[in-house]
């Protein structure tokens, strides 16, 4: 057997476990027909101000901004602008509680505007890239594939919060929502 191909393996299984140990607590239940999602505040909000913060830096990067074009630039800058809007809803939403329900209209609505924003991030930077950086190299592109790798993993906890199936994590590593905030962090200071 090929060891890579087994210690991927192992590696791809950990992170569902991590993954899935790490949204506990975000809790489901079932009632009858109806189930009640239950998301925490401060991830929510910690994950998609990371999100945003490695979009507001990525789109000033010079190979991004330019591989982008400037429609693109511009639509981008208008998702970052909702998604800011739709982390503030949350926050109003949520008011001071620790954990809120994905139930309620508000924070649903809220969540899900969220979760569009974040996609498109997806869509229109992160695509851009990992997939125009794949024929760069610099240290500047090793560090914007890092915090794009690590953005994917928030997008995909964010996601997994309300699918009740369970979590599909696309990257290995960082799978640790916090290693992958630090990343981000980095990122945006090295930018800076």
């Amino acid at each position: 057997m090929n060891q890579n191909i087994s210690r991927r393996s192992l590696l791809r299984a950990g992170a569902g476990t991590l993954a899935a140990g790490l949204l506990a607590a975000c809790t489901t239940t079932k009632k009858g027909t109806t189930t009640t999602i239950t998301l925490n505040v401060a991830e929510v909000v910690d994950y998609g101000n990371a999100i945003l913060s490695f979009a507001s830096t990525a789109i000033n990067v010079s190979f991004v901004a330019s591989a982008m074009g400037t429609a693109n630039l511009a639509l981008a800058n208008t998702v970052i602008a909702s998604l800011k809007s739709a982390l503030t809803a949350f926050q109003s939403a949520a008011g001071s509680s620790t954990s809120v329900s994905y139930n309620s209209a508000s924070v649903k609505t809220a969540f899900d505007s969220i979760i569009t924003d974040v996609e498109k991030v997806d869509t229109l930077i992160i695509a851009v890239i990992t997939g125009t950086a794949a024929n760069l190299s610099s240290s500047m592109v090793s560090d914007a594939k890092t915090a794009a790798g690590a953005a994917e993993t928030l997008i995909d906890l964010l996601k997994a919060m309300v699918d009740v199936s369970g979590p599909r994590l696309r990257s290995v590593s960082p799978a640790d929502p916090d290693a992958a905030i630090g990343k981000i962090a980095i990122f945006a200071a090295s930018q800076g």
